[in-house]
Parts: structure tokens; C-alpha cells; sequence
């Protein structure tokens, strides 16, 4: 085997090595996804909280409505 270089061993990491990067990736995807997460929140919670009020108005008219002009029979 004249001329054939040898591939340089790689170090293999130890499990408990391992472990702790993938808890560290696991905990970094989390707090990006949690950061946009909360921010959509916001937005959407004013949302609802602008479609109940005016869900409250419509059905206030309603019941004026009906209290005024009663159905007939």
C-alpha cells in the first residue's frame, strides 16, 4: 500500500457528551420557538378580546330589539 494516506482518526464523543448537546440544541429550539410563540399570543388575545366586545354590542342591541318589538304571534 505505497502512496495511500490514511484517513485521520476521529475522536468519538462520549455519551454523556452527546447528551448534553442535544439537551443544549433541544433547550435553544425551544426559546426561539416560545419567543415567536408568545409574541403571536398578544396579537391574538386583542383579537378576541375586540370580537367579544363586539359580539356583547350586537346581542345588547338584540335584546333591546326584541324588548321594544316583541315578536307577534
Amino acid at each position: 500500500m505505497v502512496g495511500r494516506k490514511e484517513k485521520p482518526e476521529r475522536k468519538k464523543l462520549s455519551m454523556k457528551t452527546r447528551l448534553i448537546i442535544i439537551l443544549i440544541m433541544f433547550v435553544m429550539v425551544n426559546v426561539i420557538f416560545f419567543a415567536f410563540d408568545s409574541s403571536d399570543d398578544s396579537e391574538s388575545q386583542e383579537e378576541i378580546e375586540n370580537e367579544s366586545e363586539i359580539k356583547s354590542e350586537e346581542t345588547e342591541q338584540e335584546q333591546e330589539f326584541y324588548k321594544f318589538n316583541p315578536p307577534k304571534p
